[in-house]
């Protein structure tokens, strides 16, 4: 195995320890108990590991936090995802998913990871995800594939 390749996994198992034993809110936090533990990622390197690892933001009574999601945790995901939701507009080229603050990218990451066969991807911030539709003439179908994957009418 590649020395690259053991850092990875080293790394991985970092995260994955501190994830499990502690809650964390958001990246910078993550950057920084890293750091700690003589790891330093930078914020897009840390992005891709938390995708591979499968992390992703559970709401919990202090704010979202990040969770290894086990397999078969989908369903139980997609329904905290729906209650984070406040509204789903368009106009006749981008479809605006407004969420609750702090939620966005969560939001984006359970969209991306699914399988949208309507939009060509999304864009997050704080509490909106911007989902680019296939085509401008399929808005409407855009629309109902989201509303359909967030669990939502």
């Amino acid at each position: 195995m590649s020395k690259k390749l053991e850092d990875i996994h080293k790394r991985h198992a970092i995260i994955k320890s501190i994830i499990s034993s502690q809650e964390i809110y958001n990246q910078t936090q993550l950057v920084k108990v890293l750091k700690h533990n003589g790891i330093k990622v930078t914020q897009a390197t840390l992005s891709r590991d938390l995708t591979e690892l499968g992390v992703g933001r559970v709401p919990t009574a202090k704010g979202a936090t990040y969770k290894i999601n086990a397999m078969g945790e989908e369903p139980s995901l997609k329904l905290h995802v729906a209650d984070e939701i406040v509204s789903v507009i368009s106009n006749e080229s981008l479809v605006v998913i407004k969420t609750l603050q702090g939620r966005a990218q969560g939001v984006a990451l359970f969209l991306d990871k699914s399988i949208l066969t309507e939009s060509i991807g999304t864009l997050a911030g704080d509490d909106t995800v911007i989902a680019i539709p296939r085509s401008t003439k399929t808005i409407e179908k855009t629309i109902n594939q989201l509303k359909n994957i967030l669990g939502i009418k």
